[in-house]
């Protein structure tokens, strides 16, 4: 019975269909790479501290989040993102993962955070909610 679920699975994947009314969280666009070294990084993730130990730390964090402590110098601006620093990489590729470009205040990077979406202990931690709202905005604009 578990292989016939595979099976069922992998050839109702091969078409790559999404159900009507799902979205993904990362939709086709592009979440600016220099933008977050220079403004989402520091303004949001550090601000809210969401790497500490106690948070999201690669090591030892809480949910599927994992952030590392970024390499001190930051990748130069139009540096691709297969050339910068490991720690600033992952970081990027996994903030992603939780960004919605196609409506990016519904993105779990922002609501969960904020306590509208899901449980995220020790509770709602956005200090700044505009500030970052504008952030993700900004992150994912053409």
């Amino acid at each position: 019975m578990l292989r016939a679920f595979f099976v069922a699975a992998l050839l109702g994947g091969a078409g790559c269909t999404v159900a009507a009314g799902t979205t993904p969280d990362a939709s086709a666009c592009t979440a600016k790479p220099d933008f977050f070294v220079s403004d989402v990084w520091p303004r949001y993730f550090e601000a809210n501290q969401c790497g500490s130990r106690t948070c999201h730390d690669f090591t030892d964090g809480h949910g599927y989040l994992r952030l590392r402590v970024p390499e001190p110098t930051p990748p130069a601006a139009g540096t691709p993102i297969a050339e910068w620093p490991l720690a600033w990489r992952e970081n990027y590729l996994s903030a992603i993962q939780l960004l919605r470009c196609d409506d990016p205040l519904a993105s779990r990077l922002l609501t969960v955070p904020e306590g509208e979406a899901n449980l995220h202990p020790p509770g709602p931690i956005v200090r700044d909610r505009a500030g970052a709202a504008l952030l993700m905005q900004t992150w994912v604009a053409p």
